[in-house]
């Protein structure tokens, strides 16, 4: 936790030397993929975030409520997470650096059947489609630090991901990604994150697989210590 806090410090004075020279947030989504099978030599490409959740899937998942204003931490760990995985992430990133919890939900829930999931994933994904959101961050100015974690679906971020992003304004921020996948790792989402949070700094991500989830915790707890 202590490095974690000199990491928020060194962060705050770096970011203080730049905002004046940034401006507001763009939004330009990225290019619809040219082909929705993913590039030559990935797993196929179909959400992978897909474990079956280890919480009651009927209770509300932690970090739904979108953080009162009155909330002092400095970092915001945002995710969208279908079956449970990158939640999990998010919870034990929470828990590493103390920051708030707020869930990337869209305001009509996906389906709960996979096979039907895949063809509104591929769709959206076509259309570059922005789902509206269920909730948004009322106090967005007083973080600094954003995580943003969400499964690899086709290769790239969920569209409801790109929604979120769009909707703030990022100059000043520090934007750091993490992910869940089968095996493809974070695909091509991390450019879309790039012109998506336009203004934001953007530091090293982590990624899991299922057979990595296991060791989330301390994997998590390393790569923190690592950005510094």
């Amino acid at each position: 936790m202590k490095k974690w806090t000199s990491l928020l410090l060194a962060l705050a004075v770096a970011l203080s030397l730049t905002a004046c020279g940034n401006s507001g947030n763009q939004e330009n989504p990225p290019e619809p993929p040219a082909s929705v099978s993913g590039p030559a030599g990935e797993e196929t490409p179909a959400p992978a975030d897909t474990e079956t959740p280890a919480e009651d899937p009927a209770e509300e998942p932690a970090g739904s409520e979108t953080p009162a204003a009155g909330d002092s931490s400095s970092v915001l760990i945002a995710y969208f997470s279908w079956s449970g995985n990158t939640e999990q992430v998010a919870q034990i990133i929470q828990q590493e650096t103390g920051g708030d919890l707020f869930e990337i939900a869209p305001a009509a829930p996906y389906t709960d059947d996979y096979d039907e999931l895949l063809d509104i994933a591929q769709q959206e994904q076509a259309d570059s489609a922005r789902p509206e959101l269920a909730g948004q961050v009322e106090n967005w100015d007083q973080y600094d630090t954003i995580f943003v974690g969400y499964p690899n679906w086709w290769s790239d971020a969920p569209m409801a991901v790109y929604t979120f992003l769009e909707s703030y304004n990022w100059s000043g921020k520090t934007l750091i990604p993490f992910n869940t996948s089968a095996s493809g790792g974070f695909g091509r989402s991390l450019s879309g994150l790039e012109e998506s949070a336009s203004g934001a700094s953007i530091l090293e991500g982590i990624s899991f697989t299922e057979r990595t989830l296991g060791d989330a915790r301390s994997e998590v707890a390393a790569w923190l210590d690592g950005l510094l």
